[in-house]
């Protein structure tokens, strides 16, 4: 595939300059993972991919590259608005994807994240994330040309492109694992192959992603002489990054698709690349050497590309993947990472109407290094996996198990919930997650009556504001601007009949967009991203102390943003300007919020 503008070679000396100043710290990098006595010979092979990569960007890239060192924060910004589909699902194919960007300019969006894009392998592919190539598109979605026209009408819009990146694992019909299979040594060493007896000895004491429909952490391969390791599931076979070679292959794919057109990278299953017997196999540092690694490759080759980290962990675990001081002065990692813990205390706040967890939330997500960002969002395509702030919880919990498997079961629908979630497969503890889509989940779909769809609009309009008012990038989950239900269709479908989380991931029904609850959603979503812009909010958030339990209030640029998460009206301690309404607001109905012009006393 060749890039269609061609490349400008007047940048050269600004590529080697960037070679010779970031050098350092990816060296640093490559050594901690590889040792001293391979450095040498990694680094002359890794500068010549990276050499390779910036001769091949196009011209526009570079001027893009230009502009974003310019200026480094421009994904720090009040008006980023994210959203995330898969490309099926929202437009049929590539080229529908770009038919309906005019919807996402008219919500504003600046972050456009396409699910499970790259080719996946046969039948059962985990939702896309078994990539059996990394440097082709899906079939049935297009080409890799159409991902390049698209990129350019996205970026005409100033909307970024994100692509998933699966660094952990492989389909097992990727040509590196058909190859590996049928014998080749250089291949075989990409994996990670033991015996019988050691698989079993590691699995009694590594715990489970998938322990319902995936148990156990290998999969026994015939032709690879012993059991693979697979941590997610059985046709996704780890790569195995203590082999330099595995690095040298990522990087090289990372750059190419970065020449393609795309923006971001979101990085999956970043806590898991790194194996260590002893070990639970998560968030180890050499994990973070990787993925620093992989940032200062970009950072010289196409420093207008932002990495995203996947860390579904606990907060405690999240800083690292921001970058850390190893004693050679701050190496960055990832530009973005989730606030997932965020997202989990929303649905956590409406359960129990208590603003406690997410105010401790938002408390420690202030200190973002700069040049960093949270990623927000009030749903997404995966369950809420409730075990992720359990460490939140505990400290201001004694019981924080129980508290959050009450929680889960209120959305579940258990007594008189209005929420209609369904449970996830346990993650080997006694949580499970829920699945859902937001409006669903915030009683949308149990509605009966005219006070029970307000009540339900109400709390659909307060984690979004949650999300936005947190000062991260904001992202949208398709269908979630348009108030989309459950869809139980997936139950029809071999390929998804076992994965729950099919339930949230319904086709964008263009149609809904013109119903009276989809305009509503999507004018409070445009009221409240307006009221950030006027705030200058973005970046880290910062919690205030309210007098009554179920009133959250986050400090956000210049203002001060309240939410009520009770059945109840809420006072406020003082009367304020609402940019939502351009009221004067003194209280707080039921699920209410404001925007109050000023930082609170």
């Amino acid at each position: 595939m060749t890039i269609a503008t061609p490349p400008s070679r007047d940048d050269a000396p600004f590529v080697e300059a960037r070679l010779s100043a970031i050098a350092p710290r990816l060296r640093r990098q490559l050594q901690r993972l590889y040792g001293a006595a391979a450095l040498e010979p990694l680094w002359d092979r890794t500068a010549a991919i990276l050499r390779r990569a910036a001769a091949a960007r196009a011209a526009d890239l570079v001027a893009l590259d230009t502009a974003r060192l310019a200026d480094p924060d421009w994904f720090v910004r009040p008006d980023m608005l994210g959203y995330s589909t898969y490309v099926d699902r929202f437009g049929g194919t590539v080229a529908g994807v770009e038919a309906h960007v005019d919807h996402l300019e008219s919500l504003g969006v600046r972050y456009l994240h396409l699910l499970a894009l790259l080719k996946a392998r046969a039948g059962d592919s985990d939702g896309g994330f078994a990539v059996a190539d990394y440097l082709a598109v899906e079939p049935r979605l297009g080409t890799m040309a159409d991902v390049e026209r698209l990129a350019a009408r996205l970026r005409a819009g100033r909307i970024s492109l994100c692509v998933d990146l699966a660094l952990n694992h492989t389909a097992d019909d990727h040509r590196w694992a058909q190859a590996a299979r049928a014998g080749d040594p250089f291949y075989r060493d990409f994996y990670m192959v033991v015996s019988a007896d050691e698989a079993a000895a590691r699995d009694a004491e590594l715990p489970q992603v998938f322990p319902t429909t995936a148990p156990g952490n290998f999969t026994p391969v015939p032709e690879m002489g012993g059991h693979v390791r697979t941590t997610f599931y059985p046709f996704q076979w780890d790569l195995n990054w203590r082999n330099p070679n595995v690095f040298l292959a990522m990087l090289d794919t990372m750059l190419t698709l970065a020449n393609h057109g795309f923006e971001a990278f979101r990085l999956d299953s970043t806590a898991f690349l790194w194996k260590q017997d002893g070990t639970d196999c998560r968030n180890l540092p050499p994990s973070h050497y990787i993925v620093r690694a992989l940032r200062a490759a970009l950072d010289i080759a196409a420093p207008a590309t932002l990495l995203k980290a996947e860390a579904i962990v606990p907060t405690a675990f999240v800083p690292p993947y921001f970058g850390a001081d190893e004693g050679d002065g701050f190496e960055p990692e990832c530009h973005l990472v989730y606030n997932n813990s965020l997202m989990v205390a929303g649905w956590v706040a409406l359960a129990e109407q208590s603003a406690q967890l997410p105010h401790a939330i938002v408390a420690a997500s202030g200190g973002l290094p700069r040049g960093a960002n949270w990623l927000s969002y009030a749903r997404c395509h995966d369950d809420i996996g409730w075990g992720a702030v359990l460490g939140d919880l505990a400290g201001i919990d004694p019981a924080p198990t129980q508290r959050l498997v009450a929680a889960a079961r209120f959305l579940h629908g258990e007594g008189d919930s209005w929420a209609r979630g369904e449970p996830f497969q346990s993650d080997g503890a006694a949580l499970h997650g829920t699945n859902g889509t937001l409006a669903s989940l915030a009683g949308l779909e149990a509605a009966q009556d005219d006070d029970a769809r307000e009540a339900a609009l109400r709390r659909i309009a307060l984690v979004n504001a949650l999300s936005i008012a947190s000062g991260g990038l904001a992202t949208l989950y398709m269908g979630d601007e348009a108030g989309l239900l459950n869809d139980r269709s997936y139950l029809a479908d071999a390929d998804h009949a076992h994965e729950g989380r099919w339930l949230h991931r319904p086709a964008m029904d263009w149609t809904a967009r013109a119903t009276p609850d989809a305009r509503r959603i999507a004018g409070d979503i445009a009221r409240l991203r307006a009221a950030r812009i006027a705030s200058g909010g973005a970046g880290a958030p910062r919690a205030i102390a309210t007098a009554h339990p179920a009133l959250l209030a986050i400090g956000c640029g210049t203002d001060t943003v309240f939410l009520n998460f009770s059945a109840a009206p809420v006072a406020l301690d003082a009367a304020g300007h609402d940019r939502l309404t351009g009221a004067t607001i003194a209280d707080l109905p039921a699920w209410g919020m404001a925007w109050i012009e000023g930082e609170a006393a």
